[in-house]
This record gives structure tokens, sequence and C-alpha cells, in this order.
């Protein structure tokens, strides 16, 4: 597939597309939830890199309405209800399509090494999303998630709700997108020659 034609780059993101919304969907299947939230936002991130940062916001946009309605179709768990707001399951998703790029095309300048440049690129991508989401989280929601982080014994600060998202999932998703981004991005690419 010609990533430079018309048609390279719709059938380029309807894939992504496909495989975001798959992705998404898997994560209303309680067994399924943590492992496939890992991968919903690949698709953005690789998006992001390979297409361009349009491109990749305009897929990060079209996964944070898929997270958003998820979240009111088939909630999984109590927090769900906290992604119903634009500003939550779909702003920080923008980013996610923007930002890889840039770290990407970066950090290839700097270090010279593709495979290091995409790692970095995809934790990127990764990080986004998770300081965005829990910014957003703090500025929308604080009072009601202190009160759930008390209820569930979390803690009883934001700052303890956040340090506990980022302890479990941060960690674990960044690995994932630098180790997926890379893979996946140098495969294509052999494939795309």
């Amino acid at each position: 597939m010609n990533r430079n034609t018309k048609t390279g780059k719709l059938t380029f993101m309807g894939v992504m597309l496909a495989l975001t919304i798959v992705f998404v969907a898997l994560t209303a299947i309680p067994t399924a939830s943590a492992s496939m939230a890992l991968l919903i936002f690949l698709p953005t991130i690789i998006t992001s890199i390979i297409q361009g940062p349009k491109s990749g916001a305009i897929m990060g946009a079209i996964a944070g309405l898929a997270t958003l309605l998820r979240a009111l179709l088939a909630p999984a768990s109590p927090l769900d209800y906290l992604f119903l707001n634009p500003l939550v399951a779909i702003l920080p998703r923008v980013f996610i399509g923007a930002v890889p790029y840039y770290v990407f095309k970066l950090f290839k300048k700097l270090i010279k090494s593709k495979t290091i440049a995409l790692l970095i690129a995809g934790v990127s991508g990764a990080i986004t999303n998770t300081a965005l989401v829990v910014l957003m989280l703090y500025v929308v929601y604080s009072e009601e998630i202190v009160k759930m982080s008390t209820e569930f014994g979390i803690g009883t600060t934001f700052a303890a709700f956040a340090i506990f998202i980022i302890s479990t999932s941060a960690l674990i998703e960044s690995s994932v997108a630098g180790i997926g981004t890379a893979a996946v991005i140098n495969v294509y690419d052999k494939l795309n020659k």
C-alpha cells in the first residue's frame, strides 16, 4: 500500500480506525479490559508517525469519541462515567495523535537511530495520554474523584489518585506503546519498500 496516495492514506486510516474500534469494544468485556486498554491508542500513535500529526490528531479524536461512546453504552467500571465528558475522553487523545510525530522527528535527528526514536515516540504518546487525562480529570472532576478514591481505599486526595493511576497503568502503557510502535512501524516500513 503506497502511503503517499489518497487511496493509500484512506486505506491506512481505515485499518487503524478498525483496530481502534475493536480495541475499544473489547475493553467492555471485563476480562479483556485491562489488556485491551493498553492497545487502544497504539493505532493513533502509529498513524501520527506514519501519516503525520493532522491524520494522527483525527485518529486520536475518533479514538476518544469511541472511548466516550463505550463509556456511555457499555461502562465497565465506576470510573467510566468520567469519560462521558469530551474534555476527558476526546481532547487528550487529539494530542496523542500529534506529539509522537514531533518526538519521533526530533529524536531521529538527535540520536540517528530510527528504532530508538520510535520507542521514545511511542512512550511519548502514552505519557501524553496519561498526563492530559489526569490533568482533565483534575480540572473537571477532582472533588468527585476524591470521594470515589476514599470509597475504594486508594487515598483521600487527588494526588494520591494520580499517583495510583501513574504507578499502576502509565508505566505499563508506556512500555507497551514504545515497543509496539517500534515493532509495528519497522515491519510496516519493510513491507512498504
